[in-house]
C-alpha cells in the first residue's frame, strides 16, 4: 500500500519518459533480428535488383528516412522499375518478330496460290 509521501514524491504523470543516452559513436554495423521469412523476402528482392542483401537493406533504410550520403552520392533505389522496363521490351521484341514471321507466312503462301 502505498503512503502519502510516496504519492508526494512520485513524479507528474505528465512527465515525459526519461530517454536512453546514445553515446555518439556509430561503427556502422547493426546486429539485426527478423523473421525467418522476411529474409527470405529481402533476399529475393537484393537478389531481383542485382545487389548484396546488405546494400539492399541499407538503401531500403535510407530511403525511408530520406538519407543522403554525406559525400554528396545518391542514396540506393532499387532497380526494380528498369528491369520491369527491359522485361517488358523483351516481350515487345518477341511479339512483333512473332508477327513479322506470320506476315513473311502469310506473304508466302499468297503468292505460291
Amino acid at each position: 500500500m502505498a503512503t502519502p509521501d510516496a504519492v508526494t514524491d512520485a513524479p507528474p504523470e505528465s512527465a515525459a519518459p526519461k530517454q536512453r543516452q546514445r553515446s555518439g559513436k556509430y561503427s556502422g554495423r547493426l546486429l539485426l533480428r527478423m523473421p525467418a521469412t522476411l529474409h527470405e523476402e529481402l533476399a529475393r528482392a537484393s537478389d531481383r535488383d542485382g545487389v548484396s542483401l546488405n546494400q539492399f537493406i541499407t538503401g531500403v533504410l535510407a530511403s525511408s528516412v530520406g538519407w543522403r550520403r554525406e559525400d554528396g552520392g545518391a542514396t540506393f533505389e532499387p532497380n526494380t522499375r528498369s528491369r520491369r522496363i527491359a522485361i517488358l521490351l523483351a516481350v515487345n521484341l518477341v511479339l512483333v518478330g512473332m508477327a513479322a514471321v506470320a506476315a513473311i507466312a502469310f506473304l508466302v503462301a499468297a503468292w505460291l496460290s
